[in-house]
């Protein structure tokens, strides 16, 4: 199950082993039609008698054949549609899932007659292209003396593809303006996801104060630019996709309250995003913080349909935190912002190579753990019961060198014995998060 996100059942006679049979079973109990969940989830009423489970991909929704799953003490595989069904189940189980090339799953406590787990490529290659343009009119825009124009240009994210995607880079900052003389424009190069997109700039008056050193130096958000209803196909360069000034009277001002933070938890931001009318993703806009709780962003009426959206973060360390507490606030009409209650962390929060525990974060759903070697997803464990102590099933195996590890728990109103992440995306609300490195 997708954690950023978001956050297999088996079992047959002892005696004869696993079972691939695309066919229900003829025992009475529950016996739901196999059914992929859309995103990845669990339904069909508790196990009483089968579990349909299937395996796809999370980033192209195709089957995952071959993959090995197990519950309990039984084992198998995956069929060409990525289904195993299991006879004899009854009440909440485990599930293992590995496959080559992906992260591996675990889930704990789960149960429901159908299953789907979307398992992520460990390192995936992201869909993308290319895309070049200008801002019009910006060499138009003042420029104070000594000072410079800088414009960063981003494309919009999507909750529904993984981080790899929203986190694009560009080379030698392609997609970034600094233009210190008069009447110079700004001709840019971006790497976006494919897919809808949007794009957008963020147009600042910069301040070295004439001197060498950064540290007093200042930057000033004096304007957007943009372009909505781009389609981006993988591998494909597209030139001329210009952004277009957005009037200064299309601006407004938004405010961010913070209220109170988890104790120790003292750097606190917000992003304001703009979740986009036509399906194409959200626009995350400069940060709100403490010392800087109000800036000017585009009003909603600059967009058709669109709304605000406010991702508030809190955490004990500006840079490589250990505990976060994060709040997110969707399908807003007005931009001043408020975080509101703030989820505690993980408490005692202890992992190795074999195992993991830690204290719940109270009135969390799905609590779990995520395991990375560097940028490389290796396990994802999903605790639907409320478990927080497990330890790593033998046949997943850590590689060797460092690896860090993200436990956290996920708030919102749902219902773990009947989830679909795609469906319920909009009730996920908060998280709380420990970040650790495993010994």
């Amino acid at each position: 199950m997708r954690f950023q996100a978001l956050l297999a059942l088996l079992l047959f006679a002892a005696a004869c082993g696993g079972d691939d049979s695309p066919k229900p079973d003829s025992h009475t109990g529950n016996h739901p039609d196999p059914m992929i969940i859309a995103g990845g989830g669990i339904g069909g009423g508790a196990i009483d008698g089968v579990v349909n489970l299937y395996v796809i991909d999370d980033a192209t929704r195709m089957p995952i054949q071959g993959a090995s799953v197990r519950v309990g003490t039984v084992s198998g595989t995956t069929d060409a549609t990525g289904l195993f069904i299991a006879n004899g189940l009854t009440g909440p189980q485990e599930v293992v899932a590995t496959a080559s090339g992906y992260r591996s799953e675990y889930w704990v406590g789960a149960n429901g007659a159908n299953m789907t787990i979307d398992m992520q490529r460990g390192n995936p290659t992201v869909p993308q292209a290319t895309l070049m343009g200008q801002i019009t009119g910006f060499g138009a825009l003042p420029l104070t003396a000594n000072h410079a124009k800088v414009a960063l240009v981003t494309y919009s994210q999507d909750d529904k593809v993984g981080d790899a995607a929203n986190n694009l880079t560009t080379p030698n900052n392609g997609n970034v303006c600094i233009v210190a003389t008069a009447n110079t424009g700004c001709n840019f190069t971006l790497v976006a996801r494919a897919g809808s997109i949007g794009l957008i700039a963020m147009i600042y008056d910069y301040d070295s104060k004439g001197t060498q050193t950064t540290a007093d130096d200042t930057q000033t958000l004096i304007g957007y630019a943009v372009r909505t209803g781009v389609t981006v196909s993988d591998g494909v360069a597209q030139s001329n996709q210009d952004l277009t000034l957005i009037p200064a009277g299309s601006l407004t001002t938004a405010t961010a309250d913070f209220g109170t933070p988890p104790a120790g938890m003292t750097a606190a931001l917000g992003l304001v995003g703009i979740e986009l009318g036509d399906g194409s993703g959200v626009f995350q806009l400069p940060v709100l913080n403490a010392t800087t709780t109000s800036n000017k962003v585009p009003a909603l009426s600059y967009f058709s349909g669109a709304h605000y959206r406010f991702s508030a973060i809190a955490q004990d360390a500006a840079m490589a935190p250990n505990n976060q507490s994060v709040v997110l606030h969707r399908a807003l009409t007005d931009a001043s912002f408020s975080a509101g209650t703030w989820p505690a962390a993980p408490g005692a929060a202890t992992v190795t190579r074999t195992s993991a525990s830690w204290t719940a974060v109270p009135g969390a759903p799905l609590q779990g753990v995520e395991y990375t070697s560097g940028s490389t997803g290796v396990l994802s464990v999903t605790s639907l019961d409320g478990t927080a102590s497990i330890t790593i099933p033998p046949e997943i195996t850590l590689p060797s060198g460092s690896l860090n590890a993200k436990v956290q728990g996920l708030l919102g109103s749902f219902d773990t014995s009947d989830l679909a992440v795609d469906r319920d995306r909009d009730k996920f609300v908060a998280a709380g998060i420990a970040n650790l490195a495993v010994p």
